[in-house]
C-alpha cells in the first residue's frame, strides 16, 4: 500500500502520537532518554523530529540492510516456485523501501539467485553494527521490518519467518520481536475499533501498563556486545523515546489513521473482526458433524495459534483444558470437533490402558508380557481379546480426523482469521488433523504463506518422507515431529488400522529439509496418554512459551486414565505409577544422545528446561 510521506517537524503530527508520547513520558522520569540519531535529531520523550530508519542509515548501511535481508531470503525461500516468487517480490519491495539504485539491485538479484556464495551475512551484520542508529541496539531494524510488513495489509507467514531469522542474526531476542508486533497490533486496533468512553478509559489504563512492561522488556534486550541497557541508561531505543507515533513515521501514521488504515486492519484481522470464534460450518465435509473454534486466550494478535486435542477423557473433558498453559501467542484457539466420538475413544483408551497395566503387574516377575507389548512382535492373547473394543472407535476417529483436517484447510484458505501467520499444534489424533490439513493445503492453490510452524506430537500418520515433502510448499517455518519410541499403545492401535510400517509418532521422519525437526520425547513421554498429561512440559521442552500452571484457569491433571468402574480406578490410581516403574524400568531403552547444540535451539528460540532431549535437525540454518 502506497503511503504519502510527510514531515515530522510538527511535534503533534497526530493525536495518536501525542497520546503515545504522553504514555511514555512517565518512564522518562526514571532517567532521561535520548538515543539521538546520526544527524543529532533529538528523540527525547515528547520531543522533536525523528526519521525513518531508511533515512538514518548511510549508503553502506542501506546496502548492508538490503543484503542481509536478501541473503536470508536466499537461504529460506528458494526451494519452490511460490517461495521464489515471494523472495523476488520481497526483494523488490525492500529495494523500493530503501531507495537503492539499479546497480545495487543487480547485485541483490545475483545474491538471491545464489551467485554470491555463503557467509556474506556476517559482513552485512558487521557493517550494520557500525551505523550510529544501530550501535546500541538492532531493535530499530527489526521494528522497521515489522512495520514494512503490515503496511500492505498482509502479514505473510514467510515474512514473519524472515523477520525472526534477521532478528536472530542481529542478536535481537525473539521475545522482543514479538513485543514490537504487539505494539504495532495495539496501535492498529486502537484506531480501527471504536469504544464507549468508559471502555476506552479502561483499555487505556490496561494498555499503559502493558506498554511499560514491553518497554522494560525491550530496554533490557541483550545487545550484540553482551551489554545490557538498563533503565538508567535509556530504555532501548527510538521505540520508547519517540513513542509509537514517531516510530511508525509520519507517512505511516497518516495511512493508518485514514480509511486506508481501516482497510489494512480489515485485511489483517478479517472483515468480520470476530476471529475464528465467529466461524460457523456452513457445509459438511464428509461425515464431520462438529467443527468450531473455542478461545484459549482473550485478545487479538499479529500471529494466531490453533491447538488440536487428540481425545477427551474424564480428567480432561474439554478441548481447552489440555492447553490451559499454552501461551505461544496472544490469540489462541482450540479446535472443537467430533466431541462425541473423541469422548468414546478416550473412555476406551483408558480402559485398555488400565487392563494392560493390570496384566503387566500380574506378569511383573516374568517381564515377558510387557516385553511383548513394547516390542510389538507378538501381542499377548489377553490383550488381543480387547481389540474389538478399541479398533472400532479408533478407526472411526481416524477417519473423521482426516476429514476434519481437510475442513480446517478450507477455513485457512478462506482467510477466516485474516492474513496473519498461523501456528498449528496438536497431539495424537489432533496431530493427524493437522497432517491432513497440510496435505489438503499442498493440493490447493494460494496456500503458501498461511502456516508458519507446525508441531505434531505422537502423530498416528505415516513417517514416509515422500508424503511429507509436499508440506514444504505450505509451511514457512518449522515442522516439529515429537515422537516416543516406546509408545506401545500407539503401536498396538496402529497394528490393524493401517498397513504402514513407519509411524511418525514412533520414529523420526527422515525428510531432509530445513523445515523438518524430529524430537525424541521418550525421556518425558512414557506412553501415549502422556502427550496430554505432560503437555506443558513437552511444550516447554520444544521452546514454546507457556503460562504458570498454578496461575492458569485449569492446571494439567496428573492422572492418566479412568476406569469404567470408579472403585477399581481409585485402587489402581494410587499405585499405578509405582507399578509402571517396577515393570517398565528394566525394559526401557537408554537414550543418551546429546541434545541439539545449535546457535538457536530448541526450535522456537526459548531455552528448554530439559537439555537431555534427543533431537534430529535436518538443517544448520539459524531460524526463529
Amino acid at each position: 500500500m502506497a503511503t504519502k510521506e510527510t514531515s515530522l517537524t510538527n511535534p503533534s503530527c497526530s493525536a495518536r502520537s501525542r497520546s503515545t508520547d504522553d504514555d511514555t513520558q512517565a518512564l522518562g522520569n526514571h532517567g532521561e532518554v535520548d538515543m539521538g540519531d546520526h544527524n543529532a535529531n533529538s528523540t527525547k520523550l515528547g520531543g522533536g523530529p525523528t526519521r525513518r530508519l531508511a533515512d538514518l542509515l548511510s549508503d553502506a548501511g542501506r546496502f548492508a540492510y538490503c543484503g542481509l535481508v536478501t541473503t536470508a531470503l536466499q537461504q529460506l525461500f528458494t526451494d519452490t516456485q511460490s517461495d521464489t516468487e515471494f523472495a523476488e517480490h520481497s526483494l523488490q519491495h525492500m529495494l523500493q523501501h530503501l531507495a537503492l539504485p539499479k546497480t545495487v539491485a543487480d547485485v541483490m538479484e545475483v545474491t538471491l539467485s545464489g551467485g554470491c556464495g555463503t557467509g556474506s551475512e556476517v559482513g552485512y551484520r558487521e557493517l550494520l553494527k557500525e551505523e550510529p542508529v544501530l550501535q546500541r541496539s538492532a531493535v530499530p531494524l527489526v521494528q522497521d521490518l515489522v512495520i514494512l510488513a503490515v503496511q500492505s495489509g498482509s502479514y505473510d507467514a514467510r515474512t514473519r519467518v524472515l523477520i525472526g531469522h534477521v532478528s536472530v542474526q542481529m542478536r535481537v531476542p525473539l521475545d522482543v520481536m514479538e513485543m514490537l508486533e504487539e505494539s504495532v497490533h495495539e496501535y492498529l486496533t486502537e484506531e480501527a475499533l471504536p469504544t464507549s468512553p468508559e471502555e476506552a478509559a479502561r483499555q487505556q489504563t490496561a494498555q499503559r501498563h502493558a506498554k511499560y512492561r514491553r518497554y522494560t522488556m525491550i530496554g533490557l534486550a541483550t545487545l550484540g556486545g553482551g551489554a545490557v541497557l538498563g533503565l538508567t541508561g535509556g530504555l532501548a531505543a527510538p521505540f520508547i523515546g519517540a513513542g509509537l507515533g514517531s516510530l511508525l513515521g509520519a507517512g505511516t501514521i497518516t495511512a493508518f489513521s485514514s480509511t486506508a488504515g481501516v482497510a489494512v486492519v480489515g485485511s489483517l484481522f478479517g472483515a468480520a473482526g470476530a476471529g475464528l470464534t465467529g466461524f460457523k460450518m456452513k457445509k459438511r465435509v464428509g461425515e464431520v458433524e462438529e467443527f468450531e473454534f473455542e478461545e484459549l486466550t482473550v485478545g487479538t494478535s499479529l500471529h494466531v495459534t490453533i491447538a488440536v486435542s487428540g481425545w477427551l477423557s474424564k480428567d480432561m473433558p474439554t478441548f481447552t483444558e489440555p492447553w490451559a498453559t499454552l501461551h505461544h501467542s496472544r490469540e489462541q484457539y482450540a479446535l472443537r470437533y467430533e466431541s462425541k466420538y473423541l469422548a468414546e475413544l478416550g473412555n476406551t483408551l483408558d480402559y485398555l490402558l488400565q487392563f494392560a497395566f493390570s496384566m503387566a503387574v500380574q506378569e511383573s516377575l516374568k517381564y515377558t508380557v510387557l516385553a511383548g507389548i513394547i516390542s510389538a512382535v507378538v501381542w499377548p492373547a489377553s490383550l488381543v481379546t480387547l481389540a474389538s473394543i478399541i479398533d472400532n472407535p479408533w478407526g472411526v476417529c481416524c477417519r473423521r480426523s482426516a476429514q476434519v483436517g481437510r475442513q480446517l484447510a478450507t477455513v485457512l484458505l478462506q482467510r477466516e482469521h485474516g492474513r496473519r501467520p498461523v501456528t498449528l499444534v496438536g497431539f495424537s489424533l489432533g496431530a493427524r488433523v493437522i497432517y491432513y490439513c497440510l496435505e489438503e493445503l499442498a493440493q490447493r492453490k494460494n496456500s503458501a504463506g498461511i502456516v508458519q510452524d507446525v508441531i505434531l506430537l505422537g502423530a498416528p500418520v505415516t513417517a514416509c518422507p515422500t508424503n511429507w515433502k509436499p508440506f514444504g510448499t505450505v509451511v514457512s517455518g518449522r515442522i516439529i515431529n515429537g515422537y516416543c519410541q516406546k509408545d506401545w499403545l500407539l503401536h498396538f492401535l496402529y497394528r490393524t488400522s493401517s498397513a504402514e510400517l513407519h509411524i511418525a509418532g514412533l520414529e523420526p521422519v527422515k525428510w531432509i529439509d530445513r523445515r523438518m525437526f524430529n524430537f525424541d520425547l521418550s525421556d518425558i513421554v512414557s506412553g501415549h496418554m502422556d502427550y496430554a498429561n505432560k503437555l506443558e512440559q513437552i511444550l516447554r521442552t520444544l521452546g514454546l512459551r507457556t503460562r504458570d500452571a498454578s496461575r492458569a484457569d485449569a492446571g494439567l491433571k496428573k492422572s492418566a486414565t479412568f476406569s469404567p468402574s470408579a472403585t477399581e480406578f481409585d485402587k489402581i490410581r494410587n499405585s499405578r505409577r509405582a507399578q509402571e516403574d517396577a515393570v517398565l524400568k528394566p525394559l526401557r531403552r537408554s537414550f543418551s544422545e546429546p541434545a541439539l547444540h545449535r546457535p538457536h535451539s530448541p526450535p522456537f528460540g526459548r531455552r528448554a528446561k530439559r537439555a537431555s532431549l534427543s533431537s534430529t535437525p535436518t538443517s544448520g540454518l539459524i531460524q526463529p
